[in-house]
């Protein structure tokens, strides 16, 4: 009898979207590494210094579908959307994740060609300032999972949590996040 083969790849489409954002807004020695290993739990991608000092950051990925807003989200809330991520508790607080970075689709108006666009946005969030965050929060019915609601406004490059509590997580917004977690690695 031969070997039996499976898909051992952990990768997914939000991870490869993150892959892009990251390569492009890294430090010149920094690479990113995929776990082979799909077994891997809580652990999406690696990030290393591979010249000067060999320090690496660990990152989960959340990804969320993209949500046409209504009408009084945006008069509350302005331009964009939110994403929607729904985590277990010893998703949040048992993370061996250095990083977990939150990937939202937002419809955007493109002035220039007087149409909507859907452009991606990453929160990026050290795991130990999420769970001082997530204590805050409520959990939500019978599934004792934490809801976080993240808004995006791309025209004020903002960003929050608007459902239990206002969690502003604007310095983790796109480019603020990631030079953060570079200043890491560095």
């Amino acid at each position: 009898m031969g070997i039996s083969y499976k898909n051992f790849w952990s990768l997914n489409t939000d991870e490869a979207v993150v892959i892009g954002h990251l390569r492009y807004k890294r430090p010149k020695d920094v690479e990113v590494f995929i776990p082979v290993n799909a077994q891997m739990k809580g652990i999406d991608l690696l990030l290393m210094n591979t010249k000067d000092n060999k320090k690496s950051i660990t990152v989960q990925i959340k990804g969320s579908r993209a949500f046409e807003p209504k009408k009084n989200e945006v008069i509350k809330y302005g331009d964009g959307n939110a994403g929607w991520f729904m985590l277990d508790r010893k998703t949040i607080f048992k993370s061996t994740a250095d990083y977990f970075i939150f990937l939202i689709y937002v419809f955007e108006k493109d002035r220039k060609a007087g149409r909507q666009i859907i452009r991606h946005h990453i929160i990026t969030i050290p795991t130990k300032e999420l769970q001082r965050s997530t204590e805050k929060f409520k959990k939500i019915g019978k599934t004792k999972k934490y809801n976080f609601l993240f808004w995006v406004n791309p025209e004020k490059k903002t960003s929050h949590e608007f459902r239990d509590i206002q969690f502003d997580v604007s310095g983790y917004l796109d480019w603020k996040g990631l030079e953060k977690l570079n200043k890491k690695l560095v």
